[in-house]
């Protein structure tokens, strides 16, 4: 595989880029990368917000997930705010991360409610964008409510203000409260644009539910929760709704690029900035030269077609085509009781009817951007919008292979050989193959310690994948009370050009470079190669400080019998990346698994030293299981693991049930398979009755929980070995630090306690909260 020559950059997740996403699915351009820039991992279809806001759809039907969408249609995703665009380098500037280069950019972003800080202090202050946390901060602000009834204004009486106050009124009356909902508009009358039997039946619809209407006044500022309208009247709001009319993003102002009087970026109708060829503008964020028309998403749907038209034929040299503008459409309001407001040329009327209309065309909105479960990912290539395959594919797939930690060789593979070169060099020194992940260094005076991890990419974002990788490295080091001080990086890159070769591996760096700062490491030099697909590594240096320059400060071979397990990170990354592999993990799970990656273990270890924790591990590519299996067979000491203590990321027992493993599970499980008692009780449990799979209980019971113990983790959690009377202090001192899944899911006993096979080391596996000491 070989880096793509040409990047096509869509910035933002609107309508009209997700057309462009679902075209390439169909059929990508030749030689080209697609990427899709947005701040966060679901896009929200605005056109089912209403009917969710009034309990009509679950949130998650009006969500788009942009993970699953951008892993079959091979399209790298960066979950990221993009807050520039650098026309003259063709450059798109980040807000975290390092900027990333284009040859055609089309910019997305919509637009925001105009003038939203007059009331941005208010306490119950709710814009309705970004529309992806709408919901969560409008419960919010409502909870907040105690007695009495619940006093909302709508501020802004256009098509999307009056079905809010419709909406938001029933969903407040649904949930057992009173509402009082007053919609506040500037103009003299609402829904301005709208046919007057249009508004007419809106206005009796608003009377009827006891909606306040209030024209002529322009909301100015608040006093408390007085709302100050400049007409000289107040109004008392414990809730507002800020829907009023579009202003430009604060990321369009930073463009040098010609803008209308309105702020947006002007378009010719082929819509191409009218300064710059290489840039391209729809949905909201564009105002087309000649053409006066609405900021309605049917525009910004129609513009899909004409859009991925003009990307082909700019990327070809051809003449583009032009966009035109239908001049009326069908407008439908929910009034969020099962009924929609229709307007269609001289038509307008309410009923269910119309509802169920809506419904069938938002419905048919989201099932185009949802890829079904026959339906197979583009590649499963690390960073698939950014290779191009150098030949054709064969009709013979390989088997899919997990990355990360889920790639590693097996636990017996390792140890085999590991035996074999002790057996081969028996006079080597001691320090020959230490067993802890962390080697010292012999003879060393300043950084006395040393480990190395490496792993093919298996995410799209090579930033987050230098961030992760380097995370992992250096958790070896925090694992056994080290302090990292210097790092070399081991890189292999996909065959391209200078420019898209230098772009990808500065991103991975410069991830890279911001953790091993935050862990007071540097960067010291490194090595690269090329190969087919992206792998990143790590060699790290530490020293073992305040501490014997012969040992290490934590070691598996610590425990003792009596000690309690605690667990700082949640498990389920590798079930959770495999079934990204495969197209079917949703983004909240991912975005969690990814978050889990990125949390470092340097407070944990930091904290198990103030502790006088001598035992530790850190949980990586064999498993839970294999990790504390060398633990015990180290210290000699069997240890009861309570299952049900488990703590898991969001969406991994859903997958395990579900029937994904990561394609070390198998190696993983047959290598500590000798080693591991599990519990009759647990074993005699019945597999689940196709009725029970959406159960809440049955995700959460032991029998799901016991697979994750040979679930590969990357950048997983430490295990440590703490004295009973100190766990409870030094779980809720984790806690405090940020760990919050942290837990303690076992302890330590003695060889010869319980039935074991001649009093070697094992691991039962219990479903009970307590155990022997």
């Amino acid at each position: 595989m070989r880096l793509a020559s040409r990047r096509i950059l869509l910035v933002g997740a609107g309508h009209t880029n997700l057309h462009i996403v679902r075209m390439w699915m169909q059929q990508p351009i030749a030689d080209a990368s697609l990427t899709l820039i947005s701040p966060f991992a679901c896009a929200t279809y605005s056109g089912m917000l209403p009917g969710t806001l009034a309990g009509l759809y679950d949130p998650s039907d009006m969500e788009i997930d942009l993970h699953r969408l951008t892993k079959f249609a091979g399209v790298e995703l960066i979950v990221d705010e993009a807050i520039a665009v650098d026309v003259a380098r063709k450059k798109v500037q980040f807000r975290e991360r390092p900027e990333m280069i284009y040859d055609v950019a089309c910019i997305g972003v919509g637009s925001v409610p105009r003038q939203m800080d007059r009331l941005a202090t208010h306490p119950g202050f709710v814009p309705i964008k970004p529309m992806f946390t709408a919901l969560q901060r409008l419960d919010t602000a409502i909870q907040r409510i105690t007695a009495g009834p619940v006093r909302v204004a709508v501020v802004g009486g256009g098509a999307a203000g009056v079905e809010v106050a419709f909406c938001a009124e029933h969903r407040i009356r649904k949930s057992g409260r009173e509402p009082k909902v007053t919609l506040v508009d500037a103009k003299s009358q609402i829904l301005n644009g709208f046919r007057p039997r249009t508004i007419c039946l809106a206005e009796r619809e608003l009377q009827q539910r006891g909606i306040n209407v209030r024209c002529g006044g322009r909301v100015t500022g608040h006093n408390g929760l007085d709302l100050t309208i400049e007409n000289g009247h107040t109004l008392t709001a414990d809730v507002v709704i800020w829907v009023t009319g579009a202003s430009p993003p604060a990321m369009l102002q930073q463009i040098s690029l010609p803008t209308a009087k309105s702020g947006f970026l002007r378009v010719h109708n082929t819509l191409q900035s009218v300064g710059n060829e290489s840039i391209f503008v729809v949905g909201d964020s564009a105002e087309i030269d000649s053409e006066g028309i609405d900021r309605a998403g049917v525009y910004a749907v129609r513009q899909g077609p004409i859009l991925w038209q003009n990307l082909n034929r700019r990327l070809s040299g051809r003449e583009l085509v032009a966009y035109k503008p239908q001049r009326d459409f069908l407008r439908l309001l929910a009034t969020g009781d099962g009924r929609a407001i229709a307007q269609w040329k001289w038509l307008s009327g309410i009923g269910a009817h119309w509802w169920r209309l809506k419904d069938r065309i938002d419905s048919k909105f989201m099932h185009m951007h949802r890829p079904s479960g026959s339906m197979k990912p583009q590649t499963s290539m690390s960073s698939p919008a950014t290779l191009v395959p150098n030949a054709s594919p064969t009709s013979d797939s390989p088997v899919m292979r997990c990355r990360g930690c889920g790639g590693k060789t097996s636990a017996r593979v390792l140890h085999r050989v590991l035996q074999r070169l002790r057996a081969e060099w028996p006079s080597a020194p001691q320090e020959f193959l230490q067993s802890d992940d962390t080697a010292l260094l012999p003879g060393s005076s300043g950084a006395n310690a040393v480990s190395v991890d490496f792993f093919p990419a298996f995410l799209d974002d090579p930033w987050l994948t230098g961030r992760i990788a380097a995370i992992h490295a250096l958790s070896d080091l925090w694992a056994s009370g080290v302090q990292p001080t210097s790092a070399v990086a081991m890189v292999t890159l996909p065959e391209g050009s200078v420019d898209h070769q230098s772009e990808m591996l500065h991103h991975v760096l410069s991830g890279a470079v911001r953790e091993l700062t935050a862990a007071n490491a540097v960067l010291v030099g490194g090595h690269t190669t090329n190969g087919e697909e992206l792998a990143v590594g790590f060699t790290v240096f530490g020293k073992t400080l305040d501490a014997a320059a012969d040992r290490l400060p934590f070691s598996k071979a610590n425990l003792r019998p009596g000690q309690q397990l605690i667990l700082t990170k949640a498990l389920g990354t590798g079930v959770i990346l495999a079934a990204n592999e495969l197209g079917r993990a949703e983004s909240r799970s991912l975005s969690a698994a990814i978050d889990m990656m990125l949390q470092s273990n340097q407070l944990a270890s930091q904290i198990a030293r103030t502790a006088d924790i001598t035992a530790a591990t850190d949980v990586t590519g064999f498993g839970l299981v294999g990790h504390l299996l060398e633990m015990c067979q180290q210290s000699e000491v069997t240890v009861e693991l309570n299952v049900g203590a488990l703590p898991l990321i969001s969406g991994a027992a859903r997958q395990i049930l579900n029937g994904i493993r990561s394609s070390l599970y198998d190696e993983n499980m047959a290598a500590v398979q000798d080693f591991v008692v599990i519990d009759e009780r647990l074993k005699a449990q019945d597999s689940p009755r196709e009725s029970q799979v959406d159960s809440v209980e049955l995700l959460a019971s032991p029998l799901r929980q016991l697979d994750v113990i040979y679930d590969p983790q990357t950048s997983g959690g430490l295990l440590l070995g703490v004295d009973a009377e100190r766990a409870e202090n030094v779980l809720a001192r984790l806690a405090a630090a940020g760990y919050v899944d942290a837990a303690i899911i076992g302890c330590v006993t003695d060889c010869s306690s319980g039935p074991s096979d001649g009093g070697s080391t094992i691991v039962r596996i219990r479903t009970i909260t307590s155990c022997r000491s």
